[in-house]
C-alpha cells in the first residue's frame, strides 16, 4: 500500500468519524458550551427579560471540587497487582513510580480538571499520553586536565564554554594543564500527559466504548511552520505546504468566546499555521492480510517522507472518560443531557417572574384623549400625570390590573430545583445540623447524605475505571520502552533507584478511588471497629506485627498521609530497621547454671536489701526521735524566752507608772506652794493665814 492509498483510507474514516465538522455531536457540544456559559437562547424580545438560568454551570462547578478532592486525597489512584509473593515489592515500586509520573511529573491538577470538566459538559473528555524527548543542559567545571583528557571530553560531546591554561611542575617537569568550563547536553525521554479539546478528536463511528478498539483515533490541530521544522520535517517540504483554513467546528466556535483561536499572529511566514493530523489507524499497510495499528502524521494533505511519520505502534496514545457510560457506545451522557431541559424551563419561569415584577412596578394605563400621553409613558417615583378639562380625573384613565404570579412561579422554580437535585445528586444548600447527628437520627441522615452523593461517587469510579486504568497501563508501557536509564526519585519519603527497563508487562491493576469504601468518617469508624477486634484477637495470639501495621497503614492513609513508614517501622522481614529491632529483642537460650547463679544472686540481693531496709528504718526512727527531742527543746526555750520578755516588760511598765505618779505629785505640790505665794498680803485666798 502506498501513501496515497493510506491517505485516502484515513480521509474516509475521518470524514465519517464522531467529532467531524458539522456532525450532530458537534452541534450538541456547541449548544452544551452555550448553556454552560449562560448565553442567550436567541428567542429574546426587546423590552422583555433576557435572564438565562445557569443550572448546568452551577451543577458542574459544585461537582468539580468533590471529584478533584477524591483524586488528590487518595494517594495512589491505581495499584498494580503482583504476580506472586516474590513480586510484591517490585509491583509496589512500579505502582508508586507510575502514579508519580501521572501526578507529579505532569501538571496533574490541570489535565485532570480539564479532562473531567470536558466530560461533565460535553459527554466525553480526552487526554493524550506520549513520549517527548527533551534536552537537559548541565554546566560543569574541570580543573587540571591534560590535553589528552580535554580531547576525551570533547569526544564525549562536551561543549567548551571557557578555558584557562596554566603551568604546573610534575616530577621536576613543567606540564601544561587546562581549567575548563563545559556544557553537556543530555537527552531524556519524559512521558507527557495533556488534556486535548474534544473538538480536536475524531473517533471512528463504529467504536464501542474503549478507544483501544477504534479503527481510527485522530488528533486534528494546527502547528506553525517553525514547530514542524523543529519536529524534524524537511524545511523545503514544510515551506511548500498550504496554510490552514479558518474552518472550525461548531463547538470550537462556541468555546472561542473572545476570538482567542482566530486571526493571524503576525506576518512572519514561520509562524503561519499548518493543518496537523496525528492519526492512530488500523490498516493493512504491509499487505499481510492483517490490520496493524499505525501512527500516521498528516500535514496539510500529505504524509511526510520518513518512517517516523508512518510507523507501527503497540497502542494508541489517547484515553477518554465519560461521566455516564452508555453500554456498547463510545459517546456517553453528561450533565448537559440531564439538565438542558430543566435549564430551559427554569429560564422561562425566571423570565416570567422578572417580567411580572417589572409590570407590577411599572403599571400600564388605559387613557382617553384628555390624558397627556407623554406623562403616562414615563414612570417616576414622584411624578405628575396631566389631565385636561374640568371633568373628574377618574373618567380619563384606568389602571390595567395584572395578576401577581409570584405565589405560583416560586413553587414551580423550587420544583425544578428538586428535580435537578434528584437527577444529579448535587445539593449545594445542604446544611449539616449538629443535632441531626445524634442518636438514631444520625444514621438516617447519613444514609440520606450517602444516597445524595452516590451519583458523584459513581462518576469518580467511572473516571478511574475507564480513564485512569488505561492511562496507567500506557504510562507503564511507555516507561518500559523509552526510559532506558535508571533514575533516582523520592517515593514514600525515601530515595530509590527506578529502572523501568527491568519491569514486567503488567495488565492487572486495582483502582484505589471511587465507590465501596464509604466516606472518610465511615472509614474511620470501620477502622476503629477493626482495631477493637484486633485487641481481642491479640490476646489469643491471632494478631501479629504485620496485621497491626496494616491497620496502622490504613489509618495513616485515611488521615491524608501517604507514607506510613514516616510514623512507624514496617515489619517487613526485609526491612533493615525491623531486623535491628528483632535482633535487639532476641535472647540466647537460658543456661541452667547461669539461672542457679542468678537465683543465688537474687537471694543475696534480697537479703542485702532487707538489711538495708531495716537499717534505713532504724535510722529513720532514730532521726525522727532526735527531731522530736529537738522540737521539744526548742519549744521550752521559746517559752522561757517568752516568760522572760513578759516579766521584763511588766517591770519596765511598773517603773514607768511609778515615775509618772511621782511626777504628778510633784507638780501638784509645786502648784499649791505657788498659790500660797501669790495670795500673801492681799485679799483673797490665804489672806486669813497672815
Amino acid at each position: 500500500m502506498d501513501k496515497d492509498e493510506l491517505l485516502s483510507i484515513i480521509d474516509v474514516l475521518s470524514n465519517n468519524a464522531i467529532g467531524s465538522f458539522e456532525s450532530s455531536i458537534s452541534q450538541d457540544r456547541a449548544d452544551a458550551i452555550d448553556r454552560y456559559l449562560g448565553r442567550p437562547y436567541g428567542d429574546e424580545m426587546d423590552g422583555r427579560s433576557t435572564v438565562v438560568s445557569k443550572d448546568i454551570s452551577e451543577t458542574v462547578d459544585w461537582i468539580m471540587p468533590a471529584i478533584m478532592e477524591v483524586f488528590f486525597s487518595s494517594g495512589n489512584i491505581v495499584d498494580f497487582r503482583p504476580f506472586g509473593p516474590e513480586d510484591i515489592e517490585a509491583a509496589q515500586q512500579e505502582s508508586d513510580y507510575v502514579n508519580y509520573v501521572m501526578l507529579q511529573e505532569n501538571n496533574a491538577f490541570l489535565y485532570i480538571h480539564d479532562w473531567v470538566k470536558d466530560s461533565l459538559i460535553l459527554r466525553d473528555g480526552y487526554v493524550k499520553v506520549y513520549p517527548e524527548e527533551v534536552e537537559i543542559f548541565n554546566v560543569e567545571k574541570f580543573s587540571g586536565l591534560t590535553e589528552d583528557e580535554v580531547l576525551m571530553l570533547m569526544d564525549k560531546g562536551y561543549e567548551l564554554l571557557g578555558k584557562d591554561e596554566r603551568q604546573i611542575i610534575i616530577d621536576e617537569q613543567t606540564v601544561t594543564v587546562y581549567d575548563l568550563k563545559c556544557r553537556i547536553t543530555e537527552k531524556q525521554v519524559k512521558i507527557k500527559i495533556e488534556a486535548v479539546p474534544v473538538e480536536e478528536i475524531r473517533v471512528s463511528r463504529k467504536t464501542r466504548g474503549s478507544l483501544d478498539d477504534a479503527a481510527l483515533v485522530e488528533h486534528y490541530t494546527v502547528k506553525t511552520r517553525s514547530e514542524l521544522i523543529e519536529m524534524g520535517m524537511d524545511r523545503e517540504f514544510v515551506e511548500g505546504l498550504p496554510a490552514a483554513s479558518d474552518q472550525t467546528g461548531a463547538e470550537s466556535s462556541s468555546r472561542d468566546r473572545y476570538s482567542e483561536s482566530t486571526g493571524a499572529e503576525g506576518i512572519d511566514p514561520s509562524m503561519e499555521e499548518i493543518e496537523y493530523r496525528e492519526c492512530c489507524v488500523r490498516v493493512d499497510f504491509d499487505g499481510d492480510g492483517r490490520a496493524e495499528l499505525r501512527k500516521v502524521v498528516i500535514v496539510g494533505s500529505e504524509i511526510p517522507d520518513g518512517d517516523e511519520w508512518n510507523e507501527e505502534i503497540e497502542f494508541q496514545y489517547f484515553c477518554h472518560v465519560t461521566p455516564k457510560r452508555l453500554p456498547h457506545r463510545h459517546i456517553g451522557e453528561s450533565l448537559y443531557d440531564e439538565l438542558q431541559g430543566l435549564q430551559l424551563l427554569k429560564t422561562i419561569f425566571e423570565r416570567a417572574m422578572v417580567d411580572n415584577v417589572l409590570g407590577l412596578v411599572n403599571m400600564e394605563y388605559a387613557i382617553n384623549e384628555r390624558a397627556n400621553m407623554e406623562d403616562f409613558l414615563v414612570t417616576r417615583p414622584i411624578g405628575i400625570k396631566r389631565i385636561t378639562g374640568s371633568q373628574p380625573i377618574a373618567d380619563s384613565y384606568e389602571v390595567i390590573q395584572k395578576p401577581n404570579i409570584l405565589p405560583n412561579i416560586l413553587p414551580a422554580i423550587n420544583y425544578v430545583d428538586s428535580v435537578k437535585q434528584r437527577r444529579t445528586g448535587v445539593r449545594p444548600d445542604t446544611i449539616i445540623d449538629p443535632d441531626m447527628l445524634k442518636d438514631v437520627r444520625r444514621d438516617s441522615y447519613m444514609e440520606q447524605l450517602s444516597q445524595a452523593n452516590a451519583k458523584i461517587k459513581m462518576i469518580c469510579r467511572m473516571v478511574a475505571e475507564i480513564g485512569f486504568k488505561p492511562l496507567a497501563k500506557k504510562v507503564h508501557a511507555l516507561l518500559i520502552k523509552h526510559q532506558d536509564k535508571s533514575k533516582v526519585v523520592q517515593l514514600r519519603n525515601k530515595f530509590v533507584t527506578v529502572d523501568p527497563s527491568e519491569w514486567k508487562d503488567r495488565f492487572d491493576m486495582t483502582v484505589t478511588v471511587g465507590l465501596g469504601n464509604g466516606t472518610k468518617t465511615e472509614v474511620k469508624e470501620a477502622l476503629g471497629l477493626i482495631g477493637q477486634g484486633q485487641m481481642i484477637l491479640k490476646e489469643m495470639g491471632l494478631v501479629g506485627p504485620e496485621e497491626a501495621y496494616n491497620l496502622f497503614s490504613d489509618i495513616v492513609k485515611v488521615a491524608g498521609k501517604n507514607n506510613p513508614e514516616s510514623y512507624a517501622i514496617n515489619p517487613d522481614p526485609q526491612n533493615p530497621k525491623f531486623q535491628q529491632v528483632m535482633q535487639a529483642r532476641q535472647k540466647p537460650p537460658p543456661n541452667p547454671l547461669v539461672e542457679v547463679e542468678q537465683v543465688k544472686q537474687q537471694s543475696l540481693q534480697q537479703i542485702a536489701k532487707m538489711k538495708e531496709d531495716h537499717k534505713h528504718e532504724m535510722d529513720t526512727m532514730k532521726m525522727q526521735s532526735e527531731m522530736e527531742i529537738e522540737r521539744n527543746r526548742l519549744r521550752m526555750d521559746a517559752m522561757k524566752d517568752q516568760m522572760k520578755q513578759s516579766t521584763e516588760f511588766m517591770i519596765v511598765k511598773f517603773k514607768e507608772e511609778q515615775e509618772n505618779y511621782r511626777k504628778i505629785m510633784e507638780n501638784e505640790v509645786k502648784a499649791l506652794i505657788e498659790g500660797f505665794k501669790v495670795d500673801i498680803g492681799k485679799p483673797g485666798i490665804g489672806a486669813e493665814m497672815q
